[in-house]
C-alpha cells in the first residue's frame, strides 16, 4: 500500500476539528442570513438600486435580480400531471490523451422519453461519436482542443437532441397541446463559458446556437428545464448582503468580503415544504446578458424547490428536504402556471429516489465506463493493425497503468 495512513492520523483529527468549527460558523451566519430575510423581505426601490450599483462595481459578482416583490415568496404546487411527456438528455466524453494509442475524443449522448400515463415503455437511445480528423482535434493555433471546447460540443448535442425529441413528440401528438412536454438537462440551463480575451466571437456563436435550440423547444410547446441538484449557488445571499449595507459603502472590497461568504442559498431555503418553490430570480451574469441581447430580451430565470416528500426543518440550517435549483427561460418563468406544470412533473419523477428518474436513466445511457473505454481502444488497436499501424500508449501511460492496478 503506497498511502501510509498511520502518518495522516494527526492531520485527519485536525481536519475533523476544523470541519466542526466551520460547521458552527456557517450555522451562526446562516441564522443571521435567515434573520435578514425575515426582517427585510420586500424588494424595495432602494434594494434594486443597490443591486444595480453592485453589478456596476463588480461585473463578476454572482448575484441575481428578483423578479417578484418579495425575497421570501413561496408557491406550493398541488396539481398532479396524470399525463405528461418527460424527456431527458445527458452526455459524456472521453478527452484526447496524448499518452494514449491515438489522438481522438468521443462524445456519447444518452436520451430517454417517458410518456407518463400512456402505458408505454420509455424510449431510450444513445448516440456515440468519435472525432479524429485534424479539424476536430486541433484549434487554429495547432493545439489540441481544450476540455472547454469539448464540453461545449457535448452541451450542443444535448440541447439539440432535446429539441429534436420534443419536436418529434409534439408531432406524434398531432399538434395536441393538452399533453405537456417537459425537457430536462442535468445542470444549469444557461451554458457556462470561460470568459477570456479573444474568445468573444466563440461565446457569441454558442449563445446564438443556444437561442436557436430554445426557440425550437418553444415552437414545440415544450418546457425546457435545467435541473441543478445540491446547488452551490448563493445568488440570493448576494442580495441579502446588500440589505443593511448603505449604498455609499458598496465597494469592490465590501462586495468581495460579504458577511455571508461560503454559505449557499439552499441553506436559507431549506424550510421549503414538499413541492414548494421560492420566488423567481434571474442571474446577473455576462452570459445571461448575452442571451438577452441575442434572444430579443428574454433572460434565463431560476427558483429553488423542495423535491422531497419531507418538509424542511424549522431552523432551516440543515438539509432535511432536498433543495434543488430549476432554471428555465424567461418565457416559462413569466407564466407561473407553466412553471407549475414543470415542477409537478419533476416532483412526481423524483418520488422514488429524490432525483429525477429520467435524468438518472439518461446518465446511465451516456456514461462511458473504464471497461467500455478499454473495449473501444482494443477495437481501435485492431483497426490500426489492419492498416499497418502499431498501436501503443506512451511509456508513462503503460507504467501508470501497471502501478495503478495493484490491489
Amino acid at each position: 500500500m503506497a498511502l501510509e495512513l498511520n502518518k495522516l492520523t494527526g492531520q485527519v483529527e485536525a481536519m475533523g476539528s476544523a470541519m466542526a468549527r466551520r460547521r458552527q460558523d456557517l450555522t451562526v451566519r446562516g441564522q443571521q442570513a435567515q434573520e435578514v430575510l425575515r426582517r427585510a423581505p420586500e424588494v424595495t426601490e432602494e434594494l434594486k438600486r443597490k443591486i444595480t450599483k453592485a453589478r456596476e462595481i463588480d461585473a463578476w459578482r454572482r448575484g441575481a435580480l428578483p423578479l417578484g416583490e418579495r425575497l421570501d415568496e413561496r408557491r406550493r404546487v398541488n396539481s398532479k400531471t396524470d399525463q405528461a411527456i418527460l424527456i431527458a438528455v445527458d452526455g459524456s466524453q472521453i478527452y484526447p490523451d496524448r499518452h494514449g494509442i491515438a489522438a481522438y475524443y468521443l462524445l456519447n449522448t444518452g436520451s430517454i422519453v417517458l410518456r407518463k400515463g400512456s402505458g408505454q415503455a420509455p424510449s431510450v437511445n444513445s448516440v456515440p461519436e468519435i472525432f479524429f480528423e485534424d479539424d476536430d482535434l486541433y484549434d487554429d493555433g495547432g493545439q489540441i482542443r481544450s476540455a472547454e471546447y469539448i464540453n461545449a460540443q457535448r452541451n450542443r448535442r444535448e440541447l439539440a437532441a432535446l429539441a429534436a425529441l420534443a419536436e418529434a413528440e409534439r408531432a406524434a401528438l398531432g399538434g395536441d397541446l393538452a399533453t405537456p412536454i417537459v425537457a430536462l438537462i442535468d445542470g444549469p440551463l444557461l451554458p457556462w463559458m470561460r470568459q477570456e480575451a479573444g474568445n468573444t466571437a466563440a461565446i457569441d456563436e454558442e449563445i446564438r446556437f443556444f437561442v436557436r435550440q430554445l426557440q425550437r423547444l418553444r415552437d414545440a410547446r415544450c418546457i425546457p428545464v435545467g435541473y441543478v441538484d445540491r446547488p452551490g449557488s448563493a445568488y440570493v445571499l448576494r442580495i441579502l448582503e446588500l440589505v443593511d449595507l448603505p449604498i455609499e459603502e458598496i465597494t469592490r472590497e465590501t462586495l468581495r468580503h460579504g458577511r455571508f461568504r461560503q454559505l449557499t442559498d439552499r441553506l436559507i431555503f431549506a424550510d421549503l415544504a414538499p413541492n414548494e418553490r421560492t420566488g423567481r430570480f434571474t442571474p446577473n451574469s455576462d452570459t445571461n446578458d448575452r442571451y438577452a441581447r441575442a434572444s430579443g430580451g428574454d433572460r434565463v430565470a431560476f427558483a429553488y424547490a423542495n423535491v422531497s416528500r419531507r418538509p424542511g426543518p424549522d431552523a432551516g440550517i440543515t438539509d432535511a428536504g432536498i433543495t434543488v435549483r430549476i432554471e428555465v427561460p424567461g418565457w416559462v418563468a413569466s407564466d407561473p402556471a407553466t412553471l407549475d406544470i414543470a415542477q409537478a412533473a419533476i416532483y412526481a419523477d423524483c418520488e422514488l429516489t429524490g432525483f429525477p428518474y429520467v435524468l438518472a436513466r439518461a446518465h446511465e445511457l451516456a456514461v462511458v465506463g473504464q471497461a467500455e473505454r478499454g473495449a473501444l481502444e482494443a477495437m481501435l488497436g485492431q483497426a490500426m493493425l489492419r492498416h499497418s499501424l502499431h498501436p501503443g500508449a506512451s511509456h508513462k501511460a503503460r507504467l501508470k497503468r501497471l502501478t495503478g492496478n495493484r490491489p
